[in-house]
């Protein structure tokens, strides 16, 4: 045997078989004699040959693979919705690979990488405050927690954010409070759109006055939370109640309000998000009130729509979007302002 790279036709050859029975052995194909498949399976293992994935994706037109963009991975709904995604896609032989950027322009620069243009498909929690450059590379995608109101192209699944936020607020006055802060992230993604949009339209609803001391935006991350927070409870004009717009801001919110000697339902009220298994303990342990979402749901309604077009390639339609309801979760941490 010759040295360097093994190729199909030195596994044919050390089988005695063609190299498109090799071929049709890699594929998968149904109808090959059972010894002949050991045979070529015996001398692929013997030779290590490891097939060209770049050269068996151009001859089946199909990579076999997904590709899964996030802006972090160590949330833990991120972390889950990975999991979910890889989970779902073996069912159907795909492999998934994962790309982390907080960064629009290095969004934009790895959706023209080689790695994209081989994809089968991406789902896309995107960083782009717009749809163009994913418009751009034809290729199946769907958003995953991601919402553009101009979006008539592009599958999309997401919660009922304004609902969500709406049902909160309402809870809150229902329990006497009038001075209601929230904390939500960015503008760009559509979900704290639809959130704030909630927020403002039950204040609004029930003759209470927009704060803008009370409202705080562009915080995600817990170290946010636990700053914007600790400025809440220090104003002279504190609110009795703060809603933290996601599960890391709840995890911020909470320690800052221990931080202050405060315990959750009693000095202060809040509620916050439950997005993953990992937050179930904590909140639970706090008596935290909050939206629960449903994480494996998400993940797997987005990789059956990312199925449904990588299968009807061809098919032209308008973008669907698939909106699922946020379980609202009642514990302790609000209390009743007389």
């Amino acid at each position: 045997m010759k040295n360097g790279k093994i190729t199909i036709k030195d596994v044919a050859e050390y089988a005695n078989v063609s190299p498109s029975t090799v071929s049709r052995v890699l594929n998968n194909y149904k109808w090959i004699n059972s010894e002949v498949k050991e045979r070529v399976q015996r001398a692929i293992d013997e030779l290590h040959y490891v097939p060209d994935f770049t050269a068996k994706a151009m001859v089946r037109g199909r990579s076999q693979m997904v590709v899964v963009i996030v802006p972090i991975i160590d949330n833990h709904f991120f972390t889950q919705l990975i999991n979910t995604v890889i989970q779902e896609m073996k069912k159907y032989g795909y492999y998934v690979v994962v790309y982390t950027t907080e960064s629009a322009d290095e969004e934009c620069s790895f959706l023209g990488s080689s790695i994209c243009q081989m994809a089968d498909g991406i789902l896309d929690a995107t960083s782009l405050k717009e749809l163009s450059p994913l418009q751009e590379i034809k290729k199946p995608v769907v958003l995953v927690d991601r919402f553009f109101e101009d979006n008539t192209s592009i599958d999309c699944v997401m919660n009922r954010n304004y609902e969500a936020l709406y049902q909160g607020t309402e809870y809150l006055i229902g329990k006497g409070h009038q001075k209601i802060a929230f904390l939500v992230g960015e503008e760009g993604y559509g979900i704290a759109r639809e959130r704030v949009r909630g927020f403002r339209d039950c204040l609004k609803n029930y003759g209470l006055p927009w704060r803008d001391a009370y409202f705080i935006q562009d915080c995600w991350k817990t170290e946010a939370g636990i700053r914007y927070a600790s400025q809440l409870l220090e104003l002279p004009d504190a609110p009795t109640a703060i809603i933290a717009g996601n599960n890391t801001l709840t995890m911020g919110v909470l320690e800052a309000v221990r931080n202050h000697g405060l315990v959750p339902g009693r000095e202060i009220s809040m509620i916050g998000f439950e997005e993953c298994d990992e937050d179930v303990q904590v909140f639970s342990r706090h008596g935290i009130t909050c939206f629960c979402l449903d994480t494996s749901a998400i993940a797997s309604t987005a990789v059956e729509l990312l199925l449904g077009r990588m299968n009807q390639p061809g098919k032209s339609s308008g973008a669907r979007l698939e909106s699922l309801d946020l379980h609202f979760i009642e514990r302790t941490s609000v209390c009743t302002v007389k």
